[in-house]
């Protein structure tokens, strides 16, 4: 394959911002699909799970590829909602590009935010694509402007709208100067250039003015050749433009009425002209997994030695299958590799590329390229595979944690086996559930990213495992955290065979950290001798995810282990005495003083003027903190941040609140302390 050719793209978006109907559309101008499918009645290909086609919205990613003017695409479409964000962070870490829809009504929502954020840690190229813009209330300078002003982006628009709400029409390419228009009783399979109607050609003149000038101030050459000429052609346009994407110094913006088939055709040559290719993002580094200190560049050469990362578990009855981005090499049928998360070797017998559910099996699959492999016997999410005698261990996958918990227990004894085997398969599917068990019921405890996170999982233990659980009611996920830097010291002892006692004595200082997950520093104790170190630095991470004083899992801090030392010194202590005198330390230091966490949330309400001051009491009763009024579209726009516990079942309180006309969205903020009062 031409890795010029090759684009691999996420299309992201908050929920119905009408996400799933471009990329439905894409397949079907695109030739993958003959038949164009619609979320309302349930027909899409991507998707394709019943759970998401009951209602209507993605919950898992799905992928899928799509030739366009001799090049391949590559698809990757992501949930819009907040509860399976882990879906979307997955998905853009084995991305290079990404498509932003945007709806043309409400602009930037809390969940695109989210998003954004998530492709700025990964340093991704996108675009975006202004939708709804047939809808009332459309406001496409709006949706741009809440783009720089929400995210601090330089967006520049490629296109601009001919009307808006009813009497959008059609498209202006600031580029060729032209019109594009699509009719509905072909389905918008042919884009119609005609020269732009008279009441356009002063506002396109304005915009590609600003477009002109914020290309050339990208670079010295079209800098002059702008202020030679007074403007740019298309074709220095389109090349200032790739360079200025790819370096991210601007974001094209795109718009048109995906349900009206209005716009996409366009937006596939966006994707093509200024996303990247796997040649453009280069060589991505990986660490030799034997010596973290040395780095190993893994560049997407189909020749260089073979390494992929696994992103994704997806379980099926016949197997679980295995999506992996490659990124050096070729993989192969056949081929034996190297798991750097596992230390194993797998073996490569099929090997799929995926339209979602459904699969076409080929020979090899070489750099950015996404495949499936089925049957790997111990990969996990976020394990590196390699080519034999070239390790390699890539970053892995970054996961949100956990903030809601929910009691599940079988409805018979017979039932357990069936509940725990199935909790495992969802939980080796998706890394931000987390099972336990309740040492005083013993239930199971299942936590996840939300109320719907926890739905979504219930239904499918009914529908696809036949087990049948009466689920709790879910709680917050309370985090227990340091108030300070603490030391403590702790004392292990035991008998030895030749008379006499070991003791070991140990130093653990903590420090209040941002990162929710507790770690132990890297900087363990000097000159331990080696079969301690290599111990202690594999068994330290098992003392956090015990609880703390209050008994909620630890958070927000990290654990250096300053000083160790044991009688007699000329006997080396076991290892697990070793660890016992840390446990105590750490339970020593931790004692001194801590705070109980609870997660926040942040909050976008939409609600018409008349229910306003309702709805703002209510919030107020719910300790929320009011941050922001706007007015949008003659609505009342709220911005405000509040405790989870604080939101359950507020969608319905809203609706009641508002006669059904109320909305909102919300996304993680952070975790604060829990008023004292609230403690016991």
């Amino acid at each position: 394959m031409d890795l010029a050719r090759l684009r691999s793209v996420g299309i992201v978006a908050h929920i119905d911002a009408g996400k799933t109907t471009v990329t439905e559309r894409i397949l079907f101008y695109t030739g993958v699909e003959r038949r164009m499918g619609e979320v309302h009645t349930g027909t899409t290909a991507m998707d394709w799970m019943e759970e998401e086609r009951e209602r209507g919205i993605t919950i898992t990613s799905a992928a899928t590829v799509c030739p366009w003017r001799d090049h391949s695409i590559q698809w990757v479409d992501t949930p819009g909602h907040v509860d399976f964000s882990a879906e979307v962070n997955r998905s853009l870490r084995v991305l290079d590009g990404a498509v932003v829809v945007i709806c043309g009504v409400a602009g930037v929502q809390a969940q695109t935010e989210t998003v954004l954020r998530e492709a700025e840690r990964q340093k991704l190229p996108w675009l975006a694509f202004v939708n709804k813009m047939d809808r009332p209330g459309a406001d496409f300078g709006g949706a741009v402007g809440s783009l720089q002003e929400r995210l601090g982006v330089a967006a520049i628009p490629v296109q601009i709208p001919m009307g808006e709400g009813a009497e959008f029409s059609g498209v202006v390419d600031l580029l060729e100067e032209r019109a594009l228009l699509w009719d509905l009783e072909d389905l918008g399979s042919q884009v119609r250039q005609e020269v732009v109607p008279e009441p356009w050609v002063e506002a396109m003149t304005v915009a590609r003015k600003r477009l002109c000038e914020a290309i050339a101030d990208t670079e010295d050459t079209l800098l002059e050749s702008y202020l030679e000429n007074e403007s740019l052609t298309a074709k220095e346009l389109r090349k200032g433009l790739r360079q200025a994407t790819l370096s991210r110094r601007l974001v094209p913006v795109l718009c048109g009425a995906a349900l009206r088939y209005q716009g996409i055709q366009p937006l596939l040559d966006a994707v093509l002209d200024w996303l990247p290719s796997p040649l453009d993002r280069g060589s991505v580094v990986g660490e030799d997994p034997q010596d973290p200190n040395t780095e190993i560049a893994c560049s997407p050469d189909a020749k260089a030695p073979f390494a992929g990362l696994v992103f994704k578990i997806f379980h099926q009855p016949h197997g679980d299958l295995f999506y992996l981005r490659v990124y050096s090499g070729t993989l192969r049928e056949g081929d034996g590799v190297g798991n750097a998360g596992t230390q194993s070797v797998e073996r490569v017998g099929q090997i799929w590329r995926m339209h979602a559910d459904h699969h076409e099996r080929i020979s090899s699959a070489g750099p950015g390229e996404i495949v499936v492999l089925p049957g790997l016997k111990s990969s996990r999410t976020g394990d590196t595979l390699y080519a034999k005698g070239h390790p390699v261990a890539l970053a892995p996958v970054c996961f949100p944690e956990p903030v809601l918990r929910q009691s599940l227990e079988p409805t018979s004894l017979s039932e357990r086996e069936k509940l725990e085997a199935a909790l495992e398969v969802l939980v080796r599917e998706d890394p931000t559930l987390v099972v336990e068990t309740d040492e005083d019921t013993g239930q199971s405890i299942l936590a996840g990213l939300g109320e719907l996170h926890l739905e979504v999982v219930c239904h499918r233990l009914a529908r696809e495992f036949k087990v049948e659980a009466r689920a709790g009611r879910p709680w917050v996920a309370y985090r227990e955290a340091p108030l300070r830097e603490c030391l403590g010291q702790g004392v292990a002892d035991r008998p030895l065979l030749e008379g006499g006692r070991q003791r070991v004595e140990a130093t653990v200082r903590v420090v209040p950290a941002e990162a929710t997950s507790p770690s132990f520093g890297p900087d363990l104790v000097a000159d331990l001798p080696t079969s301690l170190h290599d111990s202690l630095s594999r068994d330290l991470p098992t003392l956090l995810r015990g609880g703390g004083e209050q008994g909620y899992p630890l958070a927000c801090f990290t654990a250096h282990l300053e000083t160790l030392c044991w009688t007699p010194e000329d006997t080396i202590p076991a290892p697990e005495l070793a660890l016992g005198a840390v446990a105590v330390a750490l339970e020593h230091a931790l004692a001194e003083s801590t705070v109980v966490l609870e997660p926040w949330m942040s909050l976008r309400v939409e609600v018409p003027e008349n229910h306003f001051s309702g709805v703002l009491a209510d919030l107020q009763a719910r300790k929320a903190e009011i941050l922001d009024l706007d007015v949008h579209q003659g609505e009342r726009v709220l911005h405000a941040a509040a405790p989870l516990s604080a939101l359950f079942a507020w969608t319905t309180e809203l609706r009641s609140l508002t006669q059904g006309r109320g909305s909102f969205s919300q996304t993680p903020a952070g975790y604060r302390p829990r008023p004292e009062s609230e403690n016991h």
